[in-house]
């Protein structure tokens, strides 16, 4: 079991790192314009209350027919040439192949999508433009910043020294660019540069109405106290604030969360399978068990029928009647069996973790629940008769060495280590803001005017 599971993670996250970005989608334009329709003309100011539903046009309705009812299903379609050998193996292999969507026997895809496990999950947390590790390793990704402000000035002064006989009239523009890198350490550099180009109509100007002011300038700011260290700044990412930190490690920390999640899904499926693979076992072998009572059933009503017609002698009339009443209760047994009722069956967490055997479904609402597991067409015209047997062979495990493997490996503890380990550092990371402001600046500034450098 432990090495089927193994085997099921190693292909599945195989499966993500291959398509998990790789998946495209395509939506048909015209039905999505098409299909909707609101039921009634919407009310003046209350259009969002109105109800829509799709419209029933076939362009827009797939074609869908069963290849027979399943009320059509008889003991003769359960015989070698209607079914198909299957064995645990293939089972498996084939829900890991189909499983984009990690279903399970719970309904969880009708009940609560969103709490349906996929192949992408994982990717997902991963590329996550606001909380994966991408993005926080972005934000010590060197920024470039370009800048450019025009301004146009016309002002009358009471002072004849200014501009021209104290009207002002001036051009202004100001450029602007400037890379900045956040460290590892908290230190911020940056480098930027500033040219002013100012023409204006003073008439004390030294160099002509347009002159170029500029200047470039190093700056080193490296936090002393609160924002300092490579913990911090790993922890909590460059721009934190408190209460919002999301560094690298904590970003590396949410992604082991959900590969753990995602293990566990995949655990949970590959159960679900072998749980419905032994639950159609089991129906096969109690139909053929019912099939056989019933068959004797019908040979003992016939035969106290025989007798109940020789006379007295040979038997009663209500022998013959008693004996063909309890034919008809195991004729409706074979029903069941053979049909199946659409109760819960063994399935993962219904009662016990791996989940306790409830075999009471039927033949034919077992063969659908393989089906929906490992992804074929839920009706091809055959049954699926499963080839592997139980081990009938004794089993003994070590209570401890139970005990010591599931603390290591069961994923809901690994998952809830990692959730521990995050708060622990949200913790480091908040206590840092604790700290008062103290940072060390180094600035060096090259000015210039004209076509000179001072």
């Amino acid at each position: 079991m432990s090495y089927r599971i193994a085997t099921a993670i190693a292909v599945c996250l195989g499966l993500v790192v291959t398509t998990g970005c790789g998946l495209i989608h395509t939506w048909d334009r015209e039905c999505q314009s098409t299909c909707y329709k609101p039921i009634s003309e919407p009310t003046p100011g209350l259009s969002a209350m109105s109800i829509e539903e799709p419209c029933l046009e076939e362009k827009c309705l797939e074609p869908w027919s069963e290849r027979f009812n399943p009320m059509d299903l008889s003991e003769e379609q359960i015989g070698e040439a209607e079914t198909f050998p299957l064995s645990l193996e293939q089972s498996i292999q084939m829900a890991l192949s189909n499983a984009t969507v990690l279903r399970d026997l719970g309904a969880t895809v009708l009940r609560n999508p969103d709490a349906s496990g996929t192949i992408f999950d994982p990717t997902l947390i991963f590329t996550d433009p606001r909380l994966g590790q991408e993005a926080a390793l972005s934000e010590f990704d060197a920024q470039l910043s370009v800048a450019a402000l025009f301004e146009g000035r016309k002002r009358g002064f009471n002072n004849t020294f200014v501009g021209d006989q104290g009207i002002f009239e001036q051009d202004f523009h100001s450029y602007l660019w400037g890379i900045g890198k956040r460290s590892a350490t908290g230190a911020h550099y940056n480098l930027r540069g500033v040219t002013d180009y100012d023409n204006n109509n003073q008439i004390a100007n030294r160099l002509g109405p347009s002159t170029f002011d500029t200047f470039l300038e190093a700056e080193v700011r490296q936090p002393l106290l609160q924002g300092a260290g490579t913990e911090f700044n790993r922890i909590a990412g460059p721009n934190a604030q408190v209460g919002l930190i999301n560094g690298v490690l904590i970003a590396r920390v949410r992604q082991d969360v959900s590969l753990a999640e995602f293990q566990q899904n995949v655990r949970d499926l590959v159960a679900d399978v072998e749980n419905a693979y032994w639950d159609l076992y089991f129906a096969y072998r109690d139909l053929e068990a019912k099939i056989d009572l019933r068959d004797q059933a019908l040979e003992i009503a016939e035969r106290k029928q025989a007798q109940a017609d020789e006379g007295p002698i040979g038997g009663t009339t209500g022998d013959a009647d008693q004996a063909r009443e309890q034919y008809y209760r195991f004729q409706a047994e074979v029903v069941d069996a053979l049909s199946g009722r659409p109760i819960d069956g063994t399935r993962v967490n219904n009662g016990s973790t791996g989940g306790t055997f409830r075999g009471v479904g039927g033949l034919r609402v077992a063969e659908r629940r393989l089906r929906l597991m490992t992804g074929l067409e839920i009706n091809d015209g055959r049954l699926i008769r499963p080839t592997d047997h139980p081990p009938t062979a004794p089993v003994a495990y070590d209570w401890n060495e139970s005990i010591s493997e599931a603390l290591v490996r069961r994923e809901e503890l690994r998952r809830q280590r990692w959730v521990i380990k995050q708060r622990e550092l949200e913790l480091i990371g908040n206590r840092n803001f604790l700290m008062p402001q103290a940072d060390l600046i180094g600035r060096y500034r090259m000015n210039g005017f004209g076509d000179r450098l001072i």
